[in-house]
């Protein structure tokens, strides 16, 4: 119950981490977006471990979390972009179908299952893909197509981090953290110096921007001690269900309206996790 716990802690952080910059990201160049947003996380963070006192883990994880954090990038920019070209409720659920990624590597690995476990991952990876379908139907030609291209790619690159976050957090879920944020801005660095986006940020952006850095930073927190206590097959699919959260906020306060197909998927999703936690 830990794990699931955890797991659904990153899903809702990560949820509202991706409505907070969809919605930047239409009135902030991306880039920008990820720099403030990062530099607020990498604060958070840096001041947990601190505080905690533990000290660097091995190589090998330090290794793993830098690598955590290119495929970070990669799959924060894909989506942003997606999210600030197309509709929330058509982008979000189809880059949660790159969990299928961790789910074969966790089980390739040798993780077994119970039997409604594997009932509730079979159902909210149908979920996903039902959402996903039904916001590809819905998708307009201005833009959308646009926004599920950059949804796909971003589901790739969050698989792959899924699976790297795992190796990283075996020795220190928090310095991992901590190790993948900071990845994540030195890497950011040149992209920064080869596009020159604008610094400028007023007032009005910042407590989004500020609001986006932390709730972030947590959610990848929960998802790293999820990891430790947890099978990565179980935690990566309720982690990845995030886009139901922020379905839910572009419905509730952009007044977006998903599809029949993809309300199904989202139930469906709902559906597994009650049946795994049973």
């Amino acid at each position: 119950m830990i794990a699931l716990s955890l797991s659904l802690a990153a899903c809702l952080g990560w949820g509202l981490a991706d409505f907070l910059g969809g919605l930047e990201s239409r009135r902030l160049p991306t880039i920008t977006v990820l720099m403030f947003s990062n530099l607020f996380g990498l604060a958070l963070i840096g001041t947990i471990v601190g505080l905690r006192g533990a000290s660097l883990p091995p190589p090998a994880a330090i290794r793993w979390a830098v690598a955590a954090g290119v495929a970070a990038i990669a799959a924060m920019f894909l989506l942003y972009k997606g999210l600030s070209r197309g509709k929330m409720a058509i982008v979000a659920p189809i880059s949660a179908t790159g969990v299928i990624l961790p789910v074969v590597a966790g089980i390739a690995c040798g993780e077994s299952l119970a039997g409604f476990q594997s009932l509730g991952i079979l159902a909210a990876l149908a979920g996903s893909i039902l959402a996903a379908r039904g916001a590809k139907s819905g998708c307009s030609v201005s833009g959308g197509e646009a926004g599920v291209v950059f949804a796909a790619g971003s589901a790739v690159a969050a698989g792959i981090f899924f699976i790297l976050m795992d190796r990283a957090s075996e020795a220190d879920p928090y310095w991992a953290s901590l190790l993948m944020r900071t990845s994540f801005g030195v890497f950011l660095l040149p992209i920064l110096l080869a596009g020159r986006p604008s610094f400028r940020v007023g007032r009005v952006h910042l407590p989004g921007l500020i609001a986006l850095g932390a709730v972030d930073c947590l959610a990848s927190v929960a998802f790293a001690v999820a990891t430790t206590v947890g099978l990565l097959s179980i935690v990566a699919v309720f982690s990845s269900l995030y886009p139901v959260v922020t379905v839910l906020l572009s419905m509730l306060i952009l007044r977006e309206r998903p599809g029949r197909v993809q309300m199904i998927g989202v139930a469906l999703a709902l559906a597994g996790v009650g049946m795994a936690s049973v």
